[in-house]
């Protein structure tokens, strides 16, 4: 390759950065905030950007300005020093990043901004209220709203895709933005319709029978018990030592996923009697304390208050997890009684509804989703937005009453 072909090591550096490289240099957060969240993010395996905005560390309309600034910047298309104050002159003003790079008089000719969500509007892929609810969901979850789109609102997915390429193309100035609707437009109309099956009301039994994790025969005492208690089915399926609690709490979350319209029950059905096939060696790690700090439900200071209130109340915490408390307990032993309930999916959730005052609802759905994601019936992303609708769900009837 000839020399003057070759990109430069500037070139190089500025191409490789990666965003919390950049997010670092550019001293856009608490360096101690930017290392937590960057660990969170690495442990759990969800974007870096995700984990901001659930901890309320960037708003969505920041990060979305951020990584518009970090693209720039890898094409070369803008200095760091220009970023820096347009970032600045961005969020003093409420401009969007071609706006803040025109107040500080730099070229912005290659640079056009438009939104995803602009985009889709135009193409009819969605609508004004499909929008908005994605938006509202999106700033509560923090995923893009191009997957909120495909999980929640069931938007096809190589639209999205399609319209995010044509976002990019925009912006470097390939493509105009009415030729890129246009196209949006006509991928829309010849996208091949596919044989949408009816939604078919399947409920946790039904699951557990078609899925071949138990028979009707082994649930006729339960169901039994329950109608005559007016008791949930998974309530007393827990008490039952024959059937493993953790997959019945799986297999309701997977009945919600349904009921949502995030697969059908065809799906849902084949997975259950196919599980064992399934590699879950990634998921496994996830557990109710990691995933309620990804979906943002609990910051780090929620956690140092939690932790407060277990040693400040140490009798009623050691009550709930059933640790034997007593006057020859040494530091150790209590500290390793605290950790083992940070790992605990049961133990976690008795001490947030007892100690911290969390919603039982809200706490048991999460750890449906935990226990589903663990079996490989779920993606993070799918349990995590589930997680937020219900919140989301959950405030509003609040509110209402």
């Amino acid at each position: 390759m000839d020399q003057e072909q070759s990109p430069s090591i500037t070139d190089k550096k500025r191409q490789s950065i990666r965003f919390g490289e950049f997010l670092a240099a550019l001293d856009a957060l608490d360096t101690e905030d930017l290392a937590n969240a960057l660990f969170s993010s690495q442990e759990i395996g969800i974007p870096l950007g995700r984990t901001l905005v659930v901890r309320g560390l960037l708003t969505n309309e920041d990060l979305g300005k951020l990584l518009e600034f970090h693209g720039l910047y890898r094409r070369g298309l803008v200095d760091f020093d220009q970023i820096r104050e347009a970032f600045s002159i961005a969020k003093r003003n409420s401009l969007n990043v071609k706006e803040a790079l025109e107040a500080l008089g730099c070229p912005v000719d290659e640079i056009e901004s438009v939104r995803l969500g602009e985009l889709l509007l135009a193409a009819g892929i969605t609508d004004v209220e499909q929008l908005n609810s994605a938006l509202s969901l999106q700033e509560l979850c923090g995923l893009p709203l191009g997957r909120v789109l495909c999980i929640h609102m069931n938007v096809k997915e190589p639209l999205v895709e399609e319209a995010l390429n044509l976002q990019r193309s925009i912006r470097q100035r390939e493509i105009s933005y009415p030729e890129a609707v246009d196209k949006l437009k006509f991928m829309l109309l010849n996208l091949e319709s596919e044989n949408i099956s009816p939604i078919i009301d399947i409920d946790l039994r039904d699951l557990l029978v078609a899925g071949k994790i138990c028979s009707d025969r082994d649930l006729e005492p339960a169901i039994n018990f329950a109608v005559a208690n007016n008791l949930p089915l998974e309530q007393v399926l827990g008490s039952f030592d024959w059937i493993d609690a953790t997959l019945v709490s799986a297999v309701l979350g997977l009945s919600k996923l349904i009921e949502s319209g995030y697969i059908n029950a065809h799906e849902a059905v084949h997975f259950l009697v196919n599980r064992d096939s399934v590699n879950t060696e990634e998921q496994e790690s996830i557990n109710l304390h990691k995933f309620l700090l990804a979906c943002g439900y609990l910051s780090p200071e929620d956690v140092n208050e939690l932790t407060k209130l277990m040693v400040t109340r140490a009798v009623d915490f050691c009550q709930i997890i059933g640790f034997p408390l007593s006057k020859s307990t040494t530091k150790e032993e209590f500290k390793n009684a605290m950790l083992q309930c940070f790992e605990s999916d049961t133990q976690m959730a008795d001490v947030l509804i007892k100690m911290f005052n969390a919603d039982d609802l809200v706490i048991t759905h999460a750890r449906n989703m935990v226990d589903l994601v663990r079996i490989g019936g779920a993606s993070l992303e799918q349990a995590i937005l589930s997680f937020a609708s219900l919140r989301r769900d959950v405030s509003k009837f609040s509110k209402a009453r």
